[in-house]
């Protein structure tokens, strides 16, 4: 397993699937209905369509989402409404559309918009859902045990572009490397045959990628730990972002609300009833569920790096904020050292989406057969 400094997770339980951990897009279908107050109570009629596209299909990895989907879930009883999944083009596709106008919110990453609101491009980043979804690691054999060791070595990424290389491209930085200069940044692939020989073979120091390509590396006998410096981990990875108008707008406002709240309380009710979760999540996606063993460590590693924002309803770590804020500043973008992570990262909205213990009850009488 992963081994990470970070307090209260010593040691990180892997199991992800073969997918990509990139951003997810948001965009809503017939928004409001005067049915949804979103207090809980808008079930008076049928749920609404709410659509919610994805950079991929329904995965495991959308614990929230997954669990809190189809009757007696969280969207259709706290708010009225019945998502339904679109495959999108991934986050750079979402940003764009932001921009441009296409859509009025997205999930995308904190770099991500720091760089847009550096480059002139009003963004809001305002209810969090993932952190430490990357990360730099090296194998127990490999001696390698922090950034600077990498000097005069190559670290395997999965691409040049894959969404590892802003937080390559920044601990190299802090470490006082350049990436293909003092370190090579060779491409391995995702977590497969490739990366499993370059690592054993020493022809890589270490793997930077998502945490679920060091799945299939970990079944073919490695063992990692993370060589990241302590204040890169814990940083916000994917999140809501809004456009302005999105804000200004009550009433979309208080649908997105209620629907991050209810993905919050799914993924609190996940954690404290992972069979039930997981049986949840395998109604949706059963291609996840063919290997049951699989599918319980791929459950509980998603929980472990949702949780923590669920339980806060998603609400701004300004500190990890600003730790991002100033690697992109250094390495991708100048102007973002002027933005100010408070105003782009406001924590109004995340305060109506904390989840409430009477909200998780109740979701967990349900699934138990009961009644409200």
């Amino acid at each position: 397993m992963l081994s990470r400094s970070r307090p209260g997770r010593a040691r990180f339980k892997l199991a992800f699937g073969l997918v990509c951990l990139g951003a997810v897009a948001l965009i809503a279908a017939g928004c409001g209905g005067d049915d949804d107050d979103g207090d809980g109570d808008g079930t008076a009629g049928p749920p609404e369509d709410f659509t919610l596209t994805l950079p991929f299909q329904d995965s495991i990895v959308w614990n929230g989402y997954e669990i809190g989907k189809g009757a007696g879930g969280t969207f259709e009883e706290q708010c009225g409404l019945a998502p339904e999944t679109v495959a999108t083009e991934g986050n750079s596709f979402t940003i764009q559309q932001l921009i441009s106008g296409k859509v009025d919110y997205a999930i995308s990453g904190a770099p991500e918009v720091f760089i847009a609101n550096a480059r002139g491009n009003e963004l809001h980043g305002i209810a969090n859902i993932y952190d430490d979804v990357f990360t730099v690691a090296a194998t127990d054999e490999s001696g390698t045990e922090s950034i600077e060791d990498l000097e005069g070595q190559a670290l395997g990424v999965t691409d040049l572009g894959g969404g590892e290389i802003p937080l390559v491209n920044a601990v190299l930085n802090d470490a006082g490397l350049e990436p293909d200069q003092d370190v090579e940044l060779k491409v391995v692939g995702p977590g497969g045959a490739a990366a499993l020989k370059a690592l054993e073979s020493g022809e890589v120091a270490a793997f930077a990628g998502a945490i679920n390509d060091l799945v299939p590396l970990e079944s073919g006998g490695l063992r990692f730990n993370t060589i990241l410096p302590d204040e890169f981990i814990g940083l916000p990875s994917d999140l809501l972002v809004v456009r302005p108008e999105a804000l200004e707008d009550e009433e979309l406002r208080d649908q997105l609300q209620c629907f991050m709240k209810a993905w919050y309380t799914a993924t609190v009710f996940g954690e404290e009833n992972p069979d039930e979760g997981l049986a949840r999540i395998c109604e949706e996606v059963p291609e996840d569920c063919q290997d049951m063993e699989f599918a319980r460590g791929f459950y509980d590693a998603t929980i472990d790096i949702a949780i923590d924002e669920a339980r806060r309803g998603g609400c701004s770590d300004y500190e990890a904020l600003t730790v991002t804020r100033d690697a992109v500043a250094a390495v991708d973008a100048p102007g973002a050292a002027d933005v100010d992570p408070e105003e782009v990262f406001p924590n109004d909205f995340c305060e109506e989406t904390v989840p409430s213990e009477d909200d998780v009850e109740a979701f967990a009488e349900r699934a138990a057969g009961g009644t409200e």
